[in-house]
């Protein structure tokens, strides 16, 4: 353990610190499906890729966006990896270390790994400042918050990328501020905040939240996977439970509006390592996003990250009567699935063509004025997927 230093500043960024995710010059880009609780924005670049889900609102070159970018300018102009009063790191570190409140320096790239723990000393004002001369890349890092640390008051100032590669059971906590791009793997979580000020941000299926939720048990891990015929097998485990009551499984297919699937009931009060599972027999096609609603017995409760699996799932698609008369009936999983009706005649002309617009295409198909013969039915997916299908017209 490095000697006790109190004299931890936090970096002055009143207006960046209004964001979750922000670069003050670079694009942001996603790729799957992200969530972050806050606000996004970039100054001078773009964002692209798969939209990102978030609650707060998105900045681009406004006002708010030229302000957080001068936060992080000022913050790079005054930035110093060693000198002054400041504690010498050595790389890697992390590795089980406990550190108390003060400024730690590395005037070179870095890597942080397994467990950090950063003491407040039961000080809520606690501040840690990690100044770094390069590059800095977290592997497996668990930054742990004891003594009353809450995790804005934790900075890592990078001069250069940063580079995120997280399991399942490792979360980086704290204030991100670099001065080059931030790239996060698949599915990598982060408790605080991606400030850049000259480099893009490139996020792929992870959850970025701006605020600590008071958990009701100690969740150390929470996955998803594809099982056998066709299943979703969900493994979470926890460390520690106080009055926990139960755990609601909860799917969504866009990450706004989630189903309940079911209700695993909590251990209650534990100091162990207790195991959960639960199988979700009938996932939908497509993505299907995973989350745990942890719930206390006083009713309190709190949210894991997000999981996903893709399933190819076998659609239905069923035409009657046919033959038909006067109507034919569409019947699909999901109407408001399907992006477009055609019919054509043997001869392959067009003789019934609707596109989904603002409303759902109707089920019931108006054939009566079609002349007897034989046709050919194509129902076109949102996802591309067309089935076709022969009907008789009397």
């Amino acid at each position: 353990m490095l000697p006790e230093q109190n004299f931890g500043q936090a970096p002055s960024i009143p207006n960046a610190s209004a964001f979750t995710v922000f670069t003050g010059s670079g694009a942001l880009n996603n790729a799957g499906v992200t969530n972050v609780e806050g606000d996004i924005g970039t100054n001078t670049g773009t964002i692209g890729g798969v939209p990102i889900l978030f609650t707060g609102q998105s900045h681009i070159g406004d006002q708010e966006a030229i302000d957080a970018q001068a936060d992080l300018t000022a913050v790079f102009a005054s930035f110093s990896s060693s000198g002054g009063a400041c504690n010498t790191l050595s790389t890697p570190f992390g590795n089980g270390t406990t550190l108390t409140a003060g400024t730690y320096c590395l005037g070179s790239a870095g890597v942080i790994t397994g467990d950090l723990t950063l003491n407040g000393g039961n000080n809520p004002n606690a501040v840690f400042v990690f100044k770094i001369g390069g590059e800095l890349t977290g592997t497996n890092a668990n930054i742990i918050l004891t003594g009353l640390t809450s995790w804005e008051n934790v900075y890592f100032i990078v001069d250069g990328a940063f580079n995120l590669n997280q399991t399942n059971t490792s979360i980086f906590r704290g204030n991100v501020i670099t001065q080059g791009v931030i790239s996060l793997s698949t599915g990598d979580p982060l408790q605080g905040r991606l400030l850049s000020a000259t480099g893009a941000i490139n996020l792929e299926n992870n959850t970025i939240s701006d605020f600590e939720n008071p958990l009701p048990v100690t969740l150390t891990n929470f996955t998803v996977r594809k099982a056998e015929m066709q299943t979703a097998m969900l493994e979470w485990a926890t460390t520690a439970e106080t009055n926990s009551d139960r755990f609601e499984i909860q799917r969504s297919k866009n990450g706004k509006i989630w189903d309940q699937l079911a209700v695993v009931n909590a251990k209650g009060e534990s100091s162990n390592l207790v195991k959960y599972q639960y199988k979700d027999t009938k996932p939908e096609a497509g993505t299907n996003l995973y989350r745990l609603k942890m719930v206390d017995r006083d009713a309190s409760f709190a949210y894991s990250r997000i999981q996903s699996a893709e399933f190819n799932v076998a659609l239905t698609t069923v035409l009657y009567p046919n033959p038909a008369v006067d109507y034919l009936t569409l019947h699909v999983d999901d109407i408001s699935l399907v992006q477009r009706i055609q019919i054509s005649n043997i001869l392959g002309n067009s003789v019934y063509d609707k596109i989904k617009n603002a409303t759902d295409l109707s089920s019931r198909v108006d054939v009566q004025n079609l002349p007897a013969g034989m046709y050919i039915v194509r129902i076109t997916r949102a996802t591309g997927a067309i089935a076709s299908a022969k009907i008789i017209k009397q």
